[in-house]
């Protein structure tokens, strides 16, 4: 199945006063952490693919071999915009996943799972969940990209979940600490 792994890196760090995935956490920028991950992942699938999108030019121009990047000035204006870019150069992807790149501390072994699993089951529409709350990653079928391509302004792949939950396949992980995701500072020096 083609998949395509959207990689979201286009946030405005608003809460955290400067680019939160640029700041070093624990020996390189906080964006790597997993993006490292879903690239040994993917050249274990050869049907998988990474697209990250981006608003910020030094992650743009940044060397990210085997890695498609995409620039979106309009994601200041929230996460549709970026949803769209991705979708806007998906091609013939079956499915999207999307996975945010503020979440430092999600495992390879889960993210694989989630996607190993979402693909084997033919999922419409998927999420990770801990304690049954839904969380991200987040995957969609084609079926669902028009529905995406319509959300606007900061509203994001959730709507759409929350409107076909009952197609939705939550993906229980252990540990909410996988799902803890950097919005300030105080975040960075909490979880060092």
């Amino acid at each position: 199945m083609n998949v395509c792994i959207v990689y979201l890196a286009a946030g405005n760090s608003t809460r955290f006063g400067t680019n939160k995935l640029l700041y070093p956490f624990c020996g390189k920028p906080l964006y790597r952490h997993l993006l490292e991950r879903l690239k040994a992942i993917c050249a274990r699938h050869s049907d998988w693919e990474i697209l990250l999108v981006t608003q910020h030019e030094k992650i743009y121009d940044l060397e990210n071999p085997g890695i498609r990047t995409v620039f979106c000035t309009d994601s200041r204006k929230g996460v549709s915009y970026t949803i769209r870019a991705a979708l806007d150069v998906a091609g013939a992807a079956q499915a999207c996943a999307f996975f945010v790149a503020d979440q430092p501390f999600f495992s390879e072994e889960s993210a694989e799972a989630f996607l190993t699993t979402m693909e084997q089951v033919r999922a419409p529409l998927g999420c990770v969940s801990c304690g049954g709350r839904p969380g991200n990653p987040a995957w969609f079928t084609r079926d669902y990209f028009a529905e995406l391509m319509a959300l606007d302004g900061d509203r994001g792949g959730r709507e759409i979940l929350k409107k076909h939950w009952k197609e939705t396949v939550a993906f229980p992980i252990s540990g909410n600490w996988q799902l803890w995701d950097i919005d300030t500072a105080e975040d960075i020096l909490f979880q060092r």
